[in-house]
């Protein structure tokens, strides 16, 4: 793969690259920069990452330019000001940098008008890429957004961040929503001229509306009807919008529930409903005829195992076809990761990646190796009967035995399929 990139260099020779990071591909988007830093290509790093630390960013000496905040004005301005030769330091979004010097950290520019955006050109991509799995098939999937940003304010999500920065440069608000004209316009293209079969709605929280705008969302897409894939919370699920979802042939939906103690989901997680309204969304959604997945995390600051157990029993009552547990990642731009750095749990330095099992956080409630051991077991937790549960305790622990005990627990639970715990 990187020699691909080094080929693609190469053969277009760039004035300048735009990246794109979230801080999980930071060290992927360093190990693509590095063999080419001497090339006197510019470099704009934008994106969550570049957002949430800018400082970190502009240590790298091949970095150029740092966007905060959305970058299609940026960008398009900083190619102009390239083309014609003129001093981009002014720009609004940017961080610049001259010699390796900080010169200029500009403003951010008022929040764009999310309808007045292009459709998307998917013709600059292979086309391969546009060939994705979903349930079993394969679909020529792209993605769709009917909104940027997020109402909702998760202490282990970057989103609110963003609101944050916006408002104190007033701005304006960073959560807006496209109208249900222009998501159309984009669907029909998609249709037409990609022959696009699957839709992924990429928002945060697609369900984040009033009943009014999602009938027009439901009349809307009734011309299309292709299935459809989405993000969502609990409390945003009603009967009237999981039969309507299903007639819209909406296929699966990912549910963030993220925690199963009330009170702890409400103080540390920032999320304040009742376990009730979690239960009763996923047996809507079930009733209905709809996929569904549960997500939670696992390793919160000063979770430990009992409050883990508190999301296991609540995963245990949950209809779904799916469950994902995911270790607690302290992004930066988060409030939980300044809670984590103020108790000395992680490395300030450190960067946060969330597909593993191993923790970050080193801390007296709940140890490294007894997070692991919680990961890689909590869907057997989930899902087998509670009469395993020493077995699955053994399996939790990296010796030989709990190895074995492991595969042989892996085994049972691949030849069954189990879309709520069996309580015998």
């Amino acid at each position: 793969m990187f020699q691909d990139f080094i080929e693609k260099i190469d053969a277009f020779n760039p004035d300048v690259i735009y990246a794109s990071i979230v801080e999980d591909t930071f060290p992927v988007f360093k190990r693509f920069m590095e063999p080419i830093e001497n090339r006197n290509i510019k470099v704009l790093a934008g994106g969550v990452f570049p957002t949430s630390a800018p400082e970190i960013v502009a240590l790298l000496d091949y970095v150029d330019f740092i966007c905060r905040g959305e970058g299609e004005g940026a960008i398009l301005d900083l190619s102009n000001a390239l083309e014609e030769g003129k001093d981009p330091s002014d720009i609004p979004n940017l961080w610049v940098k001259k010699n390796g010097t900080i010169v200029a950290k500009n403003p951010i520019r008022g929040a764009l008008d999310v309808n007045s955006l292009p459709v998307q050109d998917l013709s600059i991509f292979e086309d391969v890429t546009l060939h994705r799995p979903m349930m079993g098939k394969i679909y020529r999937m792209a993605p769709v957004e009917t909104q940027r940003g997020c109402p909702y304010a998760c202490t282990f999500c970057n989103s609110p961040e963003k609101n944050v920065l916006y408002d104190d440069q007033n701005a304006g608000d960073f959560f807006r929503k496209r109208t249900m004209k222009n998501v159309h316009t984009e669907l029909k293209e998609l249709v037409e001229k990609y022959r696009i079969e699957y839709i992924f709605f990429v928002t945060d929280t697609f369900l984040a509306m009033s009943d009014r705008e999602f009938d027009e969302f439901c009349e809307m897409y009734s011309e299309f009807k292709l299935p459809f894939f989405m993000n969502t919370r609990p409390e945003t699920i009603t009967e009237y919008r999981a039969k309507k979802l299903k007639e819209a042939n909406c296929s699966r939906v990912n549910i963030g529930v993220e925690h199963g103690n009330q009170k702890f989901r409400a103080d540390v997680v920032g999320r304040n409903y009742k376990n009730e309204f979690a239960i009763k969304a996923f047996n809507l959604m079930f009733d209905a005829g709809i996929s569904t997945v549960a997500n939670s995390i696992v390793g919160y600051p000063d979770e430990t195992r009992e409050l883990v157990f508190d999301t296991i029993e609540l995963a245990r009552k949950l209809k779904c076809d799916d469950l994902n547990a995911f270790t607690f990642a302290p992004y930066h731009g988060t409030s939980l990761r300044l809670l984590c750095e103020d108790k000395n749990y992680i490395n300030p330095d450190a960067l946060a990646h969330i597909y593993t099992h191993d923790s970050m956080l080193t801390m007296p409630t709940l140890s490294k190796p007894e997070i692991r051991g919680l990961m890689k077991t909590f869907v057997f937790y989930a899902r087998l009967p509670k009469s395993y549960w020493e077995e699955i305790k053994l399996a939790e622990l990296e010796t030989k035995e709990g190895l074995a005990k492991y595969d042989e627990l892996l085994t049972l639970y691949s030849e069954n399929s189990f879309k709520q715990a069996v309580e015998s």
